[in-house]
C-alpha cells in the first residue's frame, strides 16, 4: 500500500479567491516514508498580514518561487499512482483547495480517495477530546510538531497521527 500525506498554506479560507502558498507532502510505501515535496509557492497576490501572523509566510519568501502552475504539476507527478491521501481536515479543506488549484491552472489530477485525521480521530476517540484540531491530537499523543502551520512540519505530524489512528 501507497499512500501521501500532504498539507498546504494558503492566502486565506476561500477556494474561489485565495491562493496556495506552500504545499507539503511525504510519499508512504510498507509505513515508511519513500520520498518528501515541500514548495513554497508565488501564489501571484499578496499574503495577508494575518495569514503570515499564522504560519510565518512573507511576500518576500515567495516572490521569486514558481507559480502555482509548476508545483502543482510536480506535485500531481508525487502523487501519481497511489492508492489514497491522508490529511488533517483534508477532506473539508486540504483537498478541496488543491482540487480548485488543480483546475484552476489546468492541471490533470484524478480524484483521489482522502482519508482525513479529523474524521479518523473522531471515530476512534469518541469524544474523549474537546477538540480535534492538530495541534490537540499531536499533544494527546505525544507527538512533536515543530513549526506548526508550516506544512512540511504538519505533514510529518499528521504523518506520525495517522499511524498512531491505526492501532487505535
Amino acid at each position: 500500500m501507497e499512500y501521501v500525506v500532504f498539507d498546504i498554506e494558503t492566502t486565506g479560507l476561500d477556494t474561489l479567491n485565495d491562493r496556495i502558498v506552500e504545499l507539503g507532502a511525504v510519499r508512504v510505501k510498507d509505513n515508511e516514508v519513500i520520498g518528501e515535496f515541500n514548495k513554497l509557492i508565488n501564489p501571484g497576490i499578496l499574503i495577508p498580514f494575518e495569514v503570515t501572523s499564522i504560519n510565518g509566510i512573507t511576500n518576500e519568501m515567495v516572490e521569486n518561487e514558481d507559480y502555482p502552475g509548476v508545483v502543482l504539476s510536480e506535485f500531481s507527478k508525487f502523487i501519481d499512482g497511489v492508492d489514497f491521501l491522508v490529511g488533517h481536515n483534508a477532506i473539508r479543506f486540504d483537498y478541496p483547495f488543491l482540487k480548485s488549484e488543480f483546475k484552476r491552472n489546468f492541471v490533470k489530477s484524478k480524484d483521489y480517495d482522502v482519508k482525513d485525521t479529523v474524521r479518523i480521530a473522531r471515530i476512534k476517540l469518541r469524544r474523549q477530546l474537546r477538540s480535534y484540531t492538530l495541534k490537540s491530537l499531536t499533544e494527546y499523543y505525544g507527538i512533536i510538531n515543530r513549526e506548526a502551520h508550516r506544512a512540511l512540519s504538519d505533514v510529518y505530524a499528521t504523518y506520525e497521527l495517522y499511524e498512531k489512528l491505526k492501532q487505535e
